[in-house]
């Protein structure tokens, strides 16, 4: 199957809109459409950019060896990487897959292109404005920001604007699939691209509104109009915002599984009714999940803690690995319809050596890993020997950097190309590239998670005892920077790639070379 079935293509009741029929899924692919995707593609690499400098200059000075950050540089970096790389990279990719997913998919039209482009410009005014107040040495309160903390109010309103932009943004996807049934450019049931992405808007929104509920008050404060601002409700709104935001980013990667799978392999799920299902857990279970962060605070009661912390995030896990499943299984049943035979034949007919494979075996993997680090920090036992050491980051990165950032790398490997026009620059060196940040990630995580295990604090600018550091310490977190060191050269390699292919990047309307297929 393609990523989406070739629809009976309706006529625009816009004459004045261009639009060109896709040669790789048949699709019609209106020219606002296509420049709004590219745009929030962009600027999603742009702020990957800024969010891996941040990290790797953290990652590295954390280094025993290297610790060449000052304290004062050490917490901005650390306030830019968590911006950077848990915000606006994520939610910029995720913009561009709900113009993707509401138009293109759909054959339509986006419902307005006025407001489209408003709420890129808010994204855009926003996530500059956040990372001004950083660069400048206002706003080193790290991503959680937790009152007495106190940043510029610049910093509260950068994040207000960016958020009222992502507002934008969902209401004109939601809009743009409504107009796309009243114009009879799409009947029947959504594609299920388009329904993961509809699920992750659905998260996306309580994430924001919640976060907004955070984020006033803390401007307020900032400016000294209020004397006090409870700690305890604001970490209760943040996290509304904080860890239901990841879950539209996990939510995404998993689409991008699907995309990834359907473009390489032809492959889809082969149960829809399941796949749809699991997309409707992670609306349910999601939001609960905050609990787990309030694990070791006194002030909750252990219901709530149960419940939300440690119930829920462990039922998490049940849709995770109803989507990793099926990803699998699908290619394994268009592997196996292609002719391969016993046990682990459909695994012999992969083309490993493809950036399609790489990609997304690595996501998968590093997930999986993810999932099972997950378990500790939602049990309260291990939360409060895990809590607050590098044990911590371990997670975070398999999650949000092994499996969401390798993800949307592989299918920005397809996506820009099919937007562009523009043959893929570099495709053997996408395939190096996804494999060595994957190798980069790995080595990252099994260090952090020694260190953790050790109990190397996280949020330090570098750890200095009279007596020397315990047995263990240094040598953790160097390796920690050896990792830091080889996922970073391969994120710049991915953004090389794209800008090259943008700019560099042969033209054409050739299938075979718009999508290399994975299967030969």
């Amino acid at each position: 199957m393609a990523i989406a079935e070739p629809l009976p293509l309706a006529v625009s009741t816009d004459h004045r809109e261009l639009s060109r029929i896709c040669t790789v899924t048949g699709l019609r692919i209106f020219a606002g459409a296509q420049a709004l995707t590219l745009a929030n593609a962009v600027a999603a690499v742009l702020a990957l950019a800024a969010g891996g400098l941040f990290g790797t200059l953290v990652g590295l000075s954390r280094a025993p060896a290297l610790a060449f950050l000052g304290p004062g540089t050490f917490y901005a970096a650390l306030t830019g990487h968590g911006v950077a790389a848990l915000v606006l990279w994520p939610v910029f990719f995720e913009v561009a897959a709900m113009v993707f997913a509401s138009s293109i998919l759909l054959n339509a039209r986006v419902w307005s292109m006025k407001l489209g482009w408003l709420s890129f410009a808010l994204m855009i005014g926003g996530a500059v404005v956040l990372l001004l107040t950083i660069l400048l040495g206002d706003a080193s309160v790290m991503f959680t920001a937790y009152p007495p903390l106190v940043a510029t109010q610049w910093f509260y309103i950068g994040y207000l604007v960016f958020a009222v932009g992502v507002l934008g943004a969902i209401v004109n996807f939601a809009l743009t699939i409504v107009a796309a049934r009243a114009e009879g450019a799409h009947e029947g049931s959504l594609p299920l691209i388009t329904y993961g992405v509809g699920c992750a808007a659905i998260l996306a929104l309580l994430s924001i509104l919640s976060g907004l509920v955070a984020l006033i008050p803390a401007w307020v404060y900032a400016n000294g109009w209020t004397d006090t601002l409870d700690p305890i409700v604001y970490r209760g709104w943040f996290w509304g915002l904080g860890h239901t935001l990841q879950y539209v980013n996990v939510v995404a990667m998993v689409v991008a599984w699907y995309g990834i799978a359907a473009l390489a392999y032809g492959a889809g799920p082969v149960n829809q009714k399941f796949t749809r299902f699991a997309f409707v857990l992670y609306l349910i279970i999601a939001v609960p999940v905050l609990g787990h962060h309030f694990l070791v605070d006194p002030s909750i009661g252990t219901t709530t803690k149960f419940v939300g912390g440690t119930a829920m995030g462990f039922a998490l896990g049940i849709p995770s690995l109803m989507h990793g499943l099926a990803v699998m299984g699908g290619v394994e049943a268009e592997m196996r319809a292609r002719g391969a035979m016993g046990l682990f034949g459909w695994l012999k007919r992969l083309r490993f050596g493809h950036f399609a494979t790489a990609s997304l075996t690595c996501s998968l993997l590093i997930f999986a890993i993810g999932g099972w680090s997950g378990t500790v920090e939602t049990t309260l036992p291990l939360n409060l020997v895990n809590h607050n050491t590098m044990g911590v980051p371990a997670h975070i990165h398999s999650v949000v950097v092994g499996g969401t950032t390798l993800a949307f790398m592989g299918f920005a490997y397809y996506l820009v190309p099919l937007l562009s026009r523009r043959r893929l620059w570099g495709g053997r060196l996408a395939t190096v590239q996804a494999y060595l940040y994957g190798a980069g990630l790995l080595v990252m995580i099994v260090a952090q998670t020694w260190a953790g295990a050790l109990g190397v604090p996280r949020r330090t600018q570098s750890i200095d005892y009279p007596g020397g550091t315990p047995g263990g310490w240094d040598a953790s977190m160097n390796l920690n920077g050896v990792g830091v060191a080889l996922a970073s050269t391969a994120g710049v390699i991915f953004i090389v790639i794209m800008v090259a292919t943008l700019v560099l990047g042969k033209r054409t309307e050739d299938p075979a070379e718009l999508v290399e297929p994975a299967y030969s």
